[in-house]
């Protein structure tokens, strides 16, 4: 053994100074790595726009950066060929960069979220179909919390790329209810009645409620009531408005059926019923 490590010292290119040479560039890299990993931490905590989590990944990142510059430079010393060993740092870092381009275009999408705010833990928000309230931000992905107590993980890069709504920033969200009243109602005294029974509600929002008339014949009339309310409270509020309106319709002498369905339900309901 100790003659075959004697026969490849003595065929190899380098020296005894080049090995101490790339041992002290080694040992050098690693502390500079570190340095920079807590440089890079100490100067993005100071940005307020930033979490912990994105500010460890960019750390990392950079004390990866440095470690692969380091054995570069070792390699180079030893007297490895410099063109073979930019190939290498090529190859690696194009892999890389395929194998994390997802992973870096959502961190690149979080650092922009977090700075610039758009939405912030404890928002309800909507995206894609997916609705909820936000319950975590981190590096790479939101964290959603349904209604239904599911948790969704969300791409920061879907929150830059698609269409947003944020209910939080508005502080109501307006909901509807349609009424299919029977008979040749008096509108003058249908309005009020339902004004009455949407204002008795005690989630409903500050906004005044409206109504619309959209169908009116001799044997029904239909009207859409238009309401706002907490974004958290708006099942409830529909509900609430719908049992009231019924209760006010039918103690007014109207027969009506209300419903907080999309009209073709209703349509469905009423003609089953008639």
């Amino acid at each position: 053994m100790q003659d075959l490590v004697s026969g490849l010292l003595k065929d190899s290119s380098f020296g005894v100074w080049d090995v101490i040479l790339a041992a002290v560039v080694l040992v050098a890299g690693w502390f500079a790595s570190g340095w920079a990993r807590r440089g890079v931490a100490a100067a993005l905590s100071k940005w307020s726009g930033l979490g912990p989590s994105s500010t460890n990944l960019a750390a990392r990142l950079a004390r990866y950066g440095i470690m692969l510059l380091t054995i570069g430079i070792v390699l180079t010393v030893l007297g490895a060929p410099l063109q073979p060993v930019l190939a290498a740092v090529i190859i690696i870092s194009a892999v890389a960069f395929l194998a994390l381009r997802g992973i870096a275009a959502n961190f690149g999408a979080g650092l922009v979220i977090q700075a610039r705010r758009p939405v912030h833990i404890g928002d309800s928000i909507e995206l894609e179909g997916v609705e909820g309230r936000i319950i975590e931000l981190t590096g790479r992905a939101v964290l959603l919390r349904t209604s239904d107590g599911k948790t969704i993980r969300i791409p920061n890069t879907m929150l830059l790329e698609h269409p947003l709504w944020n209910a939080s920033e508005t502080g109501a969200v307006r909901s509807e209810v349609r009424a299919r009243i029977h008979g040749s109602p008096d509108l003058d005294a249908v309005c009020p009645a339902v004004l009455a029974a949407v204002a008795s509600v005690e989630h409903r929002g500050a906004t005044d409620p409206e109504i619309f008339l959209h169908t009116l014949t001799p044997a029904w009339a239909d009207i859409s009531i238009r309401f706002w309310s907490s974004y958290e409270d708006r099942e409830v509020s529909r509900s609430s408005v719908v049992r009231a309106v019924a209760a006010s319709l039918g103690a007014a002498g109207f027969t009506c059926s209300v419903s907080s369905d999309p009209p073709r339900f209703l349509t469905a309901l009423v003609d089953a019923i008639d």
